[in-house]
């Protein structure tokens, strides 16, 4: 049965104080002890997202354990899509399904059009986006986005389903044009920015503006970064980078992301 919204409160791990809005925990090389890092640096919960099912159930079985550390996405992502025929990219739609009334949320999913470079990859992709979009509409769960040259056409489909449905959306990563992040933000949408804002300077100056009722802190993690490998712990740091940047103290920076955190789920926190 679906829920009405995440099985572990945003504020649900002890002495969280950053939520990292994505972060590939599957992939990192013990993700049990990454979430007890990212709690000792202040760092909670995690919006774990998935490439595909394998990822789903890895995370289900760890947030059991992660005491309200860790939030479950179910997703998969675009890029996948090319290297999937259509009889396995069926059975991961079903397998995905079946998992997300468990899950928290529906990421990561998105367009990438880099790596579908065929009118029919994109095709297939656009297809993909569309059921992952309707099934979160189902089970009344947020969406989790990513996006590469694919930006309007992958902002439409957010705007709608924010529109059609009152969810929350947020784009990954997306620090790379100021009119989109100001339409995000005149849309609904959230942004979640990462470590990228803190070494790229064109990056930083579009953090700067990015409208703080819908604002963000990810990782990312394990994506490198000046040759380091990204851990959920690092939200802390990519929260007080976007502080310095904007002008304000760290701790309202803090209570921003939290807040947004909670409504980007659909939990209204004052």
């Amino acid at each position: 049965m679906p829920h009405d919204g995440p099985r572990n409160s945003p504020d649900g791990a002890p002495g969280a104080c950053i939520p990292d809005a994505h972060c590939h925990l599957a992939d990192l090389p013990d993700p049990a002890a990454s979430a007890a890092e990212a709690a000792e640096a202040g760092v909670g919960p995690i919006a774990a997202v998935s490439m595909g099912p394998g990822d789903t159930r890895a995370l289900l079985a760890l947030r059991q354990a992660a005491q309200g550390r860790v939030l479950v996405g179910a997703g998969i992502h675009p890029s996948r899509v090319p290297e999937l025929d259509d009889v396995a990219l069926e059975a991961e739609i079903a397998a995905i399904e079946a998992l997300a009334p468990e899950c928290d949320f529906i990421g990561e999913v998105g367009l990438d059009f880099k790596d579908a470079a065929t009118a029919s990859q994109q095709d297939r992709q656009r297809a993909l986006l569309d059921r992952m979009l309707a099934l979160a509409g189902r089970h009344r769960l947020s969406v989790n986005l990513h996006t590469r040259r694919a930006d309007r056409e992958l902002l439409e489909r957010a705007e709608r389903f924010t529109r059609d449905t009152g969810l929350g959306a947020v784009l990954h990563w997306f620090t790379h044009s100021r009119s989109l992040a100001r339409r995000c933000g005149d849309a609904g949408i959230w942004i979640s920015a990462g470590p990228s804002v803190l070494i790229d300077p064109k990056q930083a100056e579009v953090a700067k503006r990015i409208a703080g009722d819908f604002l963000l802190v990810e990782t990312d993690s394990p994506v490198v970064y000046a040759g380091e490998a990204a851990r959920p712990s690092w939200a802390a740091r990519v929260a007080g980078g976007l502080a310095a940047l904007r002008g304000k103290a760290p701790e309202d920076l803090a209570e921003t992301v939290r807040r947004n955190f909670a409504r980007w789920l659909g939990r209204t926190r004052s």
